[in-house]
């Protein structure tokens, strides 16, 4: 690890700015490490660059859950902080997420719901999915309605879940999209599959018959989910009668 001047004065500022910036208290950061409370106080936050490199010696993935809890890469720590963490070897990075933030945009209607544009706040999801889709722009919808739910199928999207977009990726056939249905002002989410002269948006709800779409400036393809989050504590689904 470089040192220079200043840098734990710099570093331990920009761990606590960072802190401030999620919300993290002293004892947070201590649960996300394992550590006690005055443990960060004593230790990161007054001699972070001493600590970090014991931790690097001692307990690697500890470096691990630090980055995790912090929510910054190793090149966004090191630009932040001054400190500049050692190579980890390799299956240690892959094994390594972080949580980043995307804009929670509104809400989709999965043919039985509402749908709204609207700033909901964010929505956190692995770094990995934003570094596989660096190339996109990102956002979030929370899905209204169960067309997109089948108790039967092995995966499926309940209403409550959230869909994360992205917006200029070309839908493949078979991919989950968010069509914009121009003449309805409505946003539809649905698997979709193009045809000659026409598009079919299929529902996995077996009681939700497919939407065919004839004129091809009725429906407007605006992204394509590439991710789903289901909290169990917020999806509402009452089971299909039999």
């Amino acid at each position: 690890m470089a040192a220079g001047v200043g840098v734990e004065d710099r570093a331990g500022v920009a761990i606590r700015r960072r802190m401030r910036e999620l919300g993290l208290s002293q004892p947070d950061l201590g649960k996300a490490l394992g550590r006690s409370h005055s443990w960060v106080n004593m230790y990161l936050l007054d001699r972070p660059e001493q600590t970090l490199r014991r931790m690097w010696v001692q307990d690697p993935q500890l470096i691990a859950r630090l980055l995790k809890a912090l929510q910054w890469t190793p090149e966004e720590f090191t630009r932040e902080t001054g400190i500049e963490l050692p190579t980890m070897p390799t299956k240690l990075k892959a094994s390594m997420t972080y949580m980043e933030r995307i804009p929670l945009v509104g809400v989709v209607s999965a043919a039985r719901g509402d749908s709204m544009a609207e700033p909901m706040g964010y929505v956190e999801v692995d770094s990995s999915v934003v570094s596989r889709h660096s190339g996109y722009t990102l956002f979030a919808l929370e899905v209204d309605g169960d067309s997109m739910y089948c108790e039967e199928l092995p995966f499926s999207i309940p209403p409550g879940a959230i869909v994360v977009v992205a917006k200029e990726k070309q839908p493949s056939p078979g991919d989950i999209v968010v069509a914009w249905h121009k003449e309805r002002e409505i946003g539809y989410l649905k698997q979709w599959f193009p045809k000659t002269g026409y598009q079919v948006l299929r529902s996995w709800n077996p009681d939700v018959a497919p939407m065919v779409v004839q004129e091809p400036d009725e429906m407007e393809i605006q992204g394509v989910v590439v991710q789903i989050v289901i909290d169990p504590g917020k999806v509402s689904v009452k089971p299909r009668g039999r």
